[in-house]
């Protein structure tokens, strides 16, 4: 008989994760989109020209293992540590090995873009460091055969007028981070919540949509924005200085589950709390070790503890600036100086005013002002910051974010300079393809 959750030991889930000062290592989601570059449409999942013609060349000549859904299609692939995985449209992402430095993570995405181009460019297929697909419809993305989306899209077309978009449409570049203690989970958690409007604003990065110039320079923030706000967003509390792990359970526990795994089958639940199938259990079902740390990965924030500290604010990016936001974050979080410096920096704001600003930065990126000082300047601070939290090695991956500021712009702005160029959908297709290629 499996486990059955005990209360009192949820915090233990959090617990465990902690980590020594000299264990601390960077883990790297890289998600990416992908468009046939003689349309500007999404790839399908299936056909000889697809998402999965892909992984069955990267299984066959890289040495990868697939993975396969309920119904016998690759929907992952493992190698070592590393995975490749799909989102619900297509978008490929590599789950990459945890490192201790920014150069080992680095090498592993450029050996995956290596790989995934040179089997992707006899099929016609390009892949964009870019937040949102720039010319396919929501309806022209096939969805992935995975019987976990499929409960998804079920529990979730109800609750968030752009969840399908989210799920089919957007790629982001998720930082990893580990914690020592409660105090050093909860200082780090408190600060990825505090950045996030400054994070949203320096790497936005989808400006288009449907191929016309979108309103929102990161429209992949917009579209999360209206997305579930049960489990989407920033959890205020955390800016309560007596917050701490036993509160974040009290937010898990309060979240709509979607789903449980039983015997490999996905079952979906009645968007009840956690906390009510704890105390009892549903259609038969009983609480289970393992619902809980299935329950977290359904939990969307902008920053969201598991064993480690996820950060979500950061649009798909090309890799070099991709490498930057992953540097920026290492040099600020894991430095005890730099840390303290990048809260003493945002400490003060209010809860209106933070969330205010978030809503600035969709539109406006590093333009948007707290009081009369621009998050470009602030902004232009923290790199400082992150910089003197970094090795003499490791500081060079800044430098394309600090070309970016330099100019006084964020990614979108730059790939707009050329769209703006294009004229006609051919050239739209021609300008995406030289300015956001991986």
């Amino acid at each position: 008989m499996k486990t059955i959750v005990p209360y009192l030991n949820l915090k233990e889930y959090f617990l465990s994760g902690c980590k020594s000062e000299s264990d601390l290592q960077v883990g790297v989601e890289w998600e990416k989109i992908a468009i046939f570059k003689d349309t500007g449409k999404a790839i399908p999942y299936h056909g000889p020209r697809s998402v999965k013609a892909i992984f069955e060349i990267l299984c066959k000549d890289y040495g990868w293992t697939p993975v396969l859904s309920e119904s016998k299609e690759p929907i992952a692939l493992k190698k070592d540590s590393a995975s490749i995985t799909l989102e619900p449209g297509g978008q490929i992402e590599l789950s990459g090995q945890k490192a201790f430095s920014l150069s080992e993570n680095s090498s592993e995405l450029y050996s995956h873009l290596t790989q995934i181009k040179k089997v992707s460019e006899p099929m016609d297929i390009a892949w964009l460091g870019i937040g949102a697909q720039p010319f396919s419809a929501l309806d022209e993305i096939e969805w992935v055969p995975k019987d976990r989306y499929n409960v998804m899209r079920e529990n979730l077309k109800s609750h968030g007028a752009m969840t399908y978009s989210m799920m089919k449409e957007t790629a982001s570049v998720q930082v990893s981070l580990d914690y020592t203690s409660e105090k050093d989970a909860v200082e780090k958690l408190r600060l990825a919540m505090g950045l996030t409007p400054i994070l949203t604003a320096l790497f936005a990065n989808s400006p288009i949509d449907r191929g016309e110039i979108s309103p929102y320079l990161s429209r992949r923030s917009q579209i999360w924005a209206e997305t579930d706000s049960e489990r989407t967003g920033i959890i205020w509390k955390v800016f309560d200085e007596s917050f701490d792990f036993d509160q974040y359970v009290q937010y898990a526990l309060q979240v709509p589950m979607l789903f449980i795994q039983r015997e490999g089958k996905w079952v979906q639940i009645a968007r009840i709390s956690f906390e009510e199938f704890l105390t009892r259990g549903w259609n038969g079902f009983r609480a289970e070790a393992q619902d809980w740390d299935l329950h977290l990965t359904s939990i969307f924030t902008e920053a969201r503890l598991k064993k480690y500290l996820e950060i979500r604010s950061i649009d798909c990016q090309t890799a070099s600036v991709g490498l930057s936001a992953v540097a920026f974050l290492k040099g600020i979080f894991y430095n005890a100086v730099s840390r303290k410096g990048a809260w003493d920096l945002i400490k003060g704001w209010s809860i209106e005013e933070r969330q205010e600003l978030q809503k600035q930065v969709l539109t406006q990126a590093l333009n948007a002002k707290y009081k009369n000082v621009t998050l470009l300047e602030l902004a232009k601070t923290l790199v400082g910051l992150s910089e003197q939290g970094l090795t003499e090695k490791e500081k060079s991956y800044l430098d394309p974010l600090k070309i970016l500021l330099k100019e006084g712009i964020c990614p979108a702005q730059r790939l707009l300079r050329c769209y703006q160029n294009a004229n006609g959908h051919e050239s739209q297709i021609k300008q995406i393809l030289r300015c956001a290629s991986i």
